[in-house]
């Protein structure tokens, strides 16, 4: 391992391309840039990279996007073996090389686009069995027997047993249906995603991902400080950022839609004919969700440290808030035949067991879309293989206002505080030896109540004005 100068330093420790007949040629010397993508909403992860080819590699042997790629990238005077990027054991599968440009004197530029072997497995193989066991059982079989991976898998116990019959579906068609029924069974909440990181694939619950602590904090100071030696602070250059880009706000009419505030379910029993109402209130229900604010104390009575990401205000002349509007409405069929006459199978459900959609669907709905589209920061940072998809890390950006409303107010008020990183993009530029990160970070609850009112939003006034006298 070399020894670190400078944030972002990194090395390329193997880097090899292997032609679908086997042969094997070090690229080293060819990688210019190289970059990895990490999503925890999307089940594996990718890559490109952009290679100066001196040496005509398609004579050596065709380019045609079924090579291998074996890759292995550490963080400069990081020893510890678990933050390396290793695919020496687990080759990546080359997808697509790019249109390729003459830069004179022999050399050729060209990209070379790749992705995790699952992802290639994942399209040429079905599912048609019936599988048994958990949600979480059933996810690791389809790992093990039908994508065959070797990767190391990080699987959260969920409480269920079922007998799931899968009809011709792809691997992670069916991961995906495990994560839409799965409830965890240490925190009891729905929520389960799939997705991979260069450490292995993850199916965990969004509580288990803001139960975490935080990896790294990331504050608006100047690279390049010099400690009191009057050497470059290189642990403080890691938490610097470069630069950042609010993504996204809340968006109260589309919130309001997709049913993050409130929604209505209408449970239908196909036995017995009859249905249920269950309404879905966000701020009703706050309290008894995980949110990424929340700490441990909280679950063991202590004090209150989340809030909301919206207001509680009255906005109506009856008292109601944003979330007693459920604009989104869902049916689900269910069957309760069998309880009363205690007619249970082998895995303690009745013959047509439903899954209890009302203590999941809407809650596991409500989280997603604060997900999708929650309070949204994108942050440019040196690089460190220390950091995945699915870790906590603080985020605090500077209140740049010119004028502040209290004495103290030193962060933004929104995007301050514990963020999951739901996307990274790692950039390794080979040509100057630096890593650079690009996190895009999510969060669900606040560190600070919004402002609240009992008055209502302001109505219209005046008289209604109608033209019925038109050209």
């Amino acid at each position: 391992m070399s020894e670190i100068y400078q944030a972002g330093q990194f090395e390329i420790q193997f880097s090899q391309l292997i032609s679908s007949s086997g042969q094997t040629v070090d690229i080293d010397y060819a990688i210019v840039t190289l970059t990895l993508f990490e999503d925890i909403l999307k089940p594996v992860l990718s890559g490109k990279m952009m290679v100066a080819d001196s040496v005509n590699l398609s004579s050596m042997f065709p380019l045609i996007g079924q090579e291998y790629l074996k890759l292995k990238i550490a963080t400069a005077g990081d020893s510890d073996d678990s933050r390396v990027i290793d695919f020496t054991e687990n080759a990546l599968y080359v997808n697509k090389i790019s249109a390729r440009q003459d830069m004179g004197n022999g050399v050729q530029a060209y990209g070379i686009s790749f992705s995790s072997r699952e992802h290639r497995v994942n399209e040429r193989v079905r599912v048609n069995r019936s599988i048994t066991g958990s949600s979480t059982d059933i996810v690791r079989q389809v790992f093990q027997n039908h994508l065959g991976t070797k990767k190391r898998l990080f699987l959260e116990p969920s409480a269920d047993n079922r007998k799931f019959v899968s009809a011709n579906k792809r691997p992670f068609e069916l991961i995906k249906s495990m994560a839409n029924l799965a409830i965890s069974q240490k925190h009891n909440e729905p929520c389960y995603l799939c997705f991979e990181t260069y450490r292995g694939f993850h199916f965990r619950s969004l509580a288990s991902l803001y139960a975490q602590p935080s990896k790294q904090e990331f504050l608006d100071i100047k690279a390049g400080t010099r400690n009191k030696k009057g050497a470059i602070d290189i642990e403080a250059d890691f938490s610097a950022i470069i630069g950042f880009e609010i993504v996204r706000s809340q968006d109260p009419i589309l919130s309001n839609r997709v049913g993050t505030y409130a929604s209505t379910l209408y449970t239908h029993d196909i036995v017995s004919k009859k249905y249920e109402k269950h309404t879905y209130d966000y701020i009703a229900n706050f309290e008894k969700e995980m949110h990424i604010e929340k700490t441990n104390s909280r679950f063991q009575g202590g004090s209150k440290e989340d809030f909301p990401i919206v207001s509680d205000a009255i906005i109506t002349e009856d008292g109601k808030n944003i979330s007693s509007f459920p604009a989104r409405t869902f049916v689900q069929p269910t069957s309760g035949f069998g309880v009363s006459n205690n007619v249970v199978d082998e895995f303690n459900q009745t013959p047509f067991s439903s899954n209890s959609p009302e203590k999941w669907l809407q809650r596991r709905n409500s989280q997603m879309q604060q997900l999708i589209t929650g309070y949204t920061v994108r942050i440019g940072v040196k690089g460190s293989t220390n950091i995945q998809a699915g870790d906590v890390v603080d985020i605090n950006l500077p209140y740049t206002a010119s004028t502040k409303t209290t004495e103290n107010e030193k962060f933004d008020r929104i995007y301050n505080g514990k963020f999951l990183v739901s996307k990274i993009r790692h950039d390794f530029d080979n040509t100057n030896a630096e890593h650079t990160m690009r996190i895009e970070g999510v969060k669900d609850s606040l560190n600070k109540q919004l402002p609240t009112s009992t008055n209502p939003e302001p109505i219209q006034s005046g008289d209604q004005e109608i033209t019925d006298t038109l050209y």
